[in-house]
């Protein structure tokens, strides 16, 4: 795999030219880009699926040489001490994975270490200074963080544990075998839509010899009609259950049936039937429950700890929902989550309990569990919905009791990682706090005083028709020239009209005109490009199907207008911000936080990569 995108870094293009030197994509856990500082410490934590994208600054220089006023030195194994936090080997080996691709790791190879360390030291600066502003007891960050490390706490209690445990013994496999549920038939189906009475009679025409291909394609609704019925070899146990004792007994050529389902009736003819050996049982038995495994894992973990809603709550619960606003109700409860009744408003207090833990609304309060709607009202339906919300806000914290209880507190590494996702997740919440986002003037203003960076280069602007496949595309490109092909043609032979962005979302069965830059290097950009005004392209084999492309003219480099940017504007202010406040603070967490340090330690570091230029070898 390509070191860069295993690690989330990616050397892209802006606008179709080159991004300036040290700026790169990076995955954040945010669902928008955050600055450039905190972007590069947030990839020395944990990496998440799914992760939107950020630009990385190239990180200030500072020292590692400990401070004269320092009296103690770092604790053993620790390359630096800053308060109780220790920056150790792993740290420093995922900030070289980040920052592989820096131009000192080659030229300055011991000030390329020295940035290792200071990245790590700022996002144990910044986390300790989330911590201080009581960040991670914020809800919403606290909801995140028990549902990130919940994610990571499930994984390795699943592969430890749970997948081991689905594996079948013996006994189970013999008692599946006596079950019958696992053997293979090949029947021939027919689905009926008519009267019972109809039915049987359809069913005694069968058992008097009646065709039952024939009788299929005449009263089957299922797609299998037009074959004779035949839908081939299926597992007795998903088929419909009031067959089962059925089958049983069944041989080759039985018919059986009628079944109801809920809207019809169904029949089966008996073509064969296979047992199967024991390798395929147990093969069969732990695919169904590995379908089932994280369900019947939270089902598990209520029971285990007796969850239960309290039924005395539920109708104030409810009724508090529905005529008042959300943060109203969250306001008027005391710090135990509780509120006497007064007047018309309901008494509130705790809606679940289970073993050594309670759940009140101010559990389940939070946006991310109960949408606001337009009047700030968060209305819960019914108590089925009550239940639904209150799992989902102790499930979490459920899983990390659980993990405990298996003794995976005690994993170092896996200590660690649930670390981080705190640090990174309370970290990411102070910086959103301490910058909201720009109003409209401000991004104006931003795109106003960096009109340079938002240049539109050279393109060429072509028709584009795209192919699912190369022998189609050929025999349309034999009878389209220049006059034939142009979009009024091509949307009467079918094909819809797009305006996509770039040339990679330009699918089958689709058309486009759109303008295709210089700078661009997918394989449609650089074919369009090599056409004179007006020519067509031979048949262009692309990653999304086949193109056939008509040159309709070049067009100049230009800067782009506010409005055509206005997003990416609102996202490069909000990172500048962002950065500035991250690198104002740093500078005085810096000045007043001491770091211990041991240069030698972090010299001692063996990176394991292919040109690890300097340190020492072990």
């Amino acid at each position: 795999m390509n070191r860069d995108r295993e690690f989330g870094v990616s050397r892209g293009k802006r606008f179709g030219g080159e991004k300036p030197a040290q700026i790169t994509k990076i995955p954040m856990r945010t669902t928008r880009p955050i600055s450039a500082a905190i972007a590069a410490l947030s990839l020395l934590l944990a990496f998440p699926p799914g992760a939107g994208l950020a630009k990385v600054a190239k990180a200030p220089s500072r020292s590692t040489k400990p401070r004269a006023s320092a009296k103690a030195s770092p604790a053993p194994g620790a390359i630096a001490l800053i308060a109780d936090r220790r920056v150790e080997e792993p740290d420093i080996r995922r900030a070289a994975l980040v920052m592989e691709n820096d131009p000192l790791r080659t030229r300055q190879h011991a000030l390329w270490r020295k940035k290792l360390l200071d990245l790590c030291v700022d996002r144990e600066l910044l986390a300790l200074e989330a911590e201080r502003a009581g960040i991670p007891n914020d809800p919403s960050v606290k909801r995140r963080i028990e549902q990130e490390s919940a994610g990571i706490l499930y994984a390795a209690i699943r592969e430890r544990f749970l997948v081991q445990e689905l594996t079948p013994n013996a006994a189970q496999i013999d008692t599946a075998r006596a079950g019958g549920l696992f053997r293979r038939v090949k029947v021939a189906y027919i689905l009926s839509l008519t009267d019972r009475k109809t039915t049987y009679a359809v069913y005694e025409a069968l058992r008097n010899g009646a065709n039952f291909d024939s009788v299929a394609a005449l009263y089957s609704v299922h797609p299998s009609a037009s074959k004779g019925g035949e839908i081939g070899w299926k597992r007795i146990g998903a088929l419909n259950a009031q067959s089962w004792t059925d089958f049983k007994s069944a041989k080759p050529g039985d018919l059986l049936g009628p079944y109801s389902n809920d809207v019809a009736h169904e029949l089966y003819r008996v073509e064969a039937i296979e047992d199967p050996d024991d390798k395929e049982l147990r093969e069969a038995i732990l695919r169904d429950r590995t379908v089932e495994l994280d369900s019947r894992y939270s089902v598990g973990l209520l029971r285990k700890y007796r969850f239960q809603l309290d039924p005395e709550e539920i109708s104030s619960i409810i009724f508090a929902a529905a005529t008042e606003k959300a943060d109203s109700i969250l306001a008027s409860l005391d710090s135990e989550g509780r509120r006497p009744k007064r007047g018309v408003r309901p008494g509130l207090g705790v809606i679940a309990r289970l073993d050594g833990d309670s759940i009140t609304y101010r559990d389940i309060g939070i946006p991310e569990l109960l949408v606001r709607e337009a009047d700030g009202k968060a209305h819960i339906e019914d108590s089925r919905e009550l239940l639904s919300v209150c799992t989902a806000a102790v499930l979490p914290r459920l899983i990390a009791r659980d993990a405990r209880d298996r003794g995976l507190d005690k994993d170092h590494v896996l200590a660690r990682r649930v670390r981080l996702i705190r640090e990174e997740v309370s970290t990411h919440a102070m910086v959103a706090r301490a910058v909201p986002p720009p109003d409209m003037a401000a991004i104006q203003a931003y795109f106003d005083s960096h009109r340079a960076r938002y240049r539109r280069p050279a393109a060429r602007r072509a028709l584009v028709a795209m192919f699912a496949s190369e022998d189609t595309a050929r025999m349309a490109r034999a009878g389209w020239d220049r006059a034939t092909f142009r979009d009024s043609v091509i949307a009467l032979e079918g094909f819809r009209k797009t305006e996509p962005l770039f040339a990679s979302n330009v699918w089958p069965r689709c058309y486009a005109e759109m303008p295709f830059f210089e700078t661009d290097q997918d394989s449609l950009s650089i074919g369009v490009g090599a056409l004179r005004e007006g020519e067509i392209s031979p048949v262009l084999r692309t990653p999304n199907g086949y193109a056939v492309a008509k040159a309709m003219g070049a067009e100049p480099a230009r800067g782009f207008t506010f409005e055509e940017v206005s997003r990416s504007v609102a996202i490069d202010a909000r990172e500048d911000a962002e950065n500035a406040w991250v690198v104002a603070q740093l500078e005085r967490l810096r000045a007043a936080t001491p770091v211990r340090t041991v240069p030698a330690r972090l010299e001692a570091v063996r990176l394991g990569m292919s040109s690890d230029m300097g340190g020492k070898r072990r």
